[in-house]
């Protein structure tokens, strides 16, 4: 925590003393939120945090629903090709992405989708959605078939089955795959920074980056910008940490 703590006690420092000894005489002399005022002032910060929220909770939302769909289907349904759908899933997740950012920017350039939020959702949601599948599928494991069959025998359909029967059962692992999503996307750059090239369009991340000038960087604002860039995930550990680690548990758990 304690990075976490510096970063925070420099963005209320004054500019001057960030590079400056410390003394416990002036350890917390000037301190104010001048830095923020700054922040908000000329960099245009807060158009960038709202892109980033709009961004990451359209790809969670896509991401969560997708993977309770296809969770379900390898889960609960026996087919051909279902141990290599599981096994290409595994492998997606050892191919780096930086491979990707070449094909990905020519295909995305032939359909019209760069500078867009629909073209960096596409590419959050699918960076994403090969874990999330795998967690849903264990955590769908986790819950007997014989409720499945009940439903249906009453008369349920599969979504009926999903949303109303599983679903609940399986909240904390939803919330976990929600959770994990939206952490991956808000802490992206690499596809942001070259996909998102309009300035009305950057996320958090590539904002913070560009605070650093060639020849002087305000530590202070730098400071501040990461802060606000660091609550979205402190709070959801903070109010969703229960859920979370029941979530786990619950994916660890065949029945």
């Amino acid at each position: 925590m304690f990075p976490v703590l510096w970063m925070a006690y420099s963005s209320l420092r004054p500019a001057s003393a960030i590079a400056g000894g410390i003394t416990w005489d002036t350890a917390f002399s000037g301190l104010s939120f001048d830095a923020y005022s700054r922040l908000f002032a000329g960099t245009g910060f807060e158009h960038y945090l709202v892109n980033s929220i709009v961004m990451c909770l359209a790809g969670t939302a896509v991401t969560v629903v997708v993977s309770a769909l296809a969770g379900f289907a390898l889960s609960r349904y026996a087919f051909r090709v279902k141990k290599l759908v599981m096994l290409l899933l595994v492998a997606t997740q050892l191919l780096p992405f930086v491979v990707l950012v070449t094909p990905v920017y020519l295909f995305f350039a032939e359909l019209g989708l760069l500078n867009s939020y629909v073209g960096i959702v596409i590419v959050y949601v699918a960076m994403t959605l090969p874990l999330a599948v795998l967690l849903m599928t264990g955590f769908f494991n986790s819950v007997p078939r014989t409720l499945d069959e009940a439903a249906r025998v009453d008369g349920a359909s599969t979504l009926t089955v999903i949303s109303r029967i599983i679903a609940p059962l399986t909240w904390p692992g939803i919330v976990t795959v929600a959770v994990t999503a939206f952490i991956s996307m808000w802490e992206e750059f690499l596809f942001a920074q070259v996909f998102l090239t309009s300035d009305s369009l950057k996320t958090v991340q590539v904002g913070l980056a560009g605070l650093f000038g060639e020849y002087g960087t305000d530590w202070g604002v730098v400071m501040a910008a990461s802060v606000i860039a660091a609550l979205p995930t402190i709070v959801l550990f903070s109010l969703l940490q229960r859920r979370l680690v029941a979530g786990v548990a619950a994916g660890a758990i065949k029945e």
